[in-house]
């Protein structure tokens, strides 16, 4: 065999193994956004979780895929605050995506949580976001999911939606890219923008 071709064939199976090895191994979950059960006492499953139920602890063993906590500040004029712990590149359905699952807590404790990040006040305007470090992280695990938003890579389309949800029981328009389906008889907000994905978010029904 040609030396050269050998040298060039080794040199190709190097950088091809380096790249595998770059990649981050990815959990295939079966679960889909419309797989919504309505369990006895009328709290609602997706994704293997229940709000109001589930803590972020579990919630971890669930994905099995470790979590970013970031603490999120609204950009409107109250700056309400979220902790939220964020999964990226989940595999949910064959669809890359992302659920980030907000604590439920308190806005008490969460601007008690803002005080000890040492954050120089702000004047309301863009959303915001601060990373939480792993032992406050830890400290809050125990707390359950107040809701859970969805993210996928792609756009399900109205027509795809519509298949599996049904026709939702009110429509908001909030802008000219955006609006809202909502299907409060499993808690689910859908945001549906002209630029981008779809959001699902779940929340015990009301």
């Amino acid at each position: 065999m040609n030396r050269t071709f050998l040298i060039f064939l080794m040199i190709g199976s190097a950088m091809l193994i380096a790249v595998i090895g770059q990649q981050k191994p990815t959990i295939q979950h079966d679960y889909a956004p419309w797989d919504v059960i309505t369990t006895e006492n009328g709290a609602i499953q997706v994704f293997g979780m229940t709000p109001g139920k589930t803590t972020i602890r579990e919630s971890k063993q669930i994905l099995s895929k470790a979590s970013e906590t970031q603490l999120l500040i609204a950009g409107n004029k109250n700056q309400q605050r979220q902790l939220i712990a964020i999964h990226k590149d989940l595999m949910i359905s064959g669809v890359i995506s992302e659920l980030r699952l907000t604590y439920q807590l308190e806005q008490n404790t969460l601007n008690e949580l803002y005080s000890t990040l040492d954050i120089k006040p702000e004047a309301p305007g863009m959303e915001k976001s601060y990373s939480i470090a792993a032992e406050l992280e830890e400290f809050y695990s125990s707390t359950p999911i107040a809701s859970i938003t969805y993210i996928p890579s792609i756009n399900y389309g109205e027509e795809v939606i519509l298949q599996r949800f049904g026709t939702p029981t009110e429509e908001r328009v909030i802008s000219d890219t955006e609006r809202q389906w909502h299907y409060p008889e499993i808690g689910l907000e859908i945001q549906l923008y002209s630029n981008q994905a779809e959001r699902f978010i779940y929340s015990n029904p009301k």
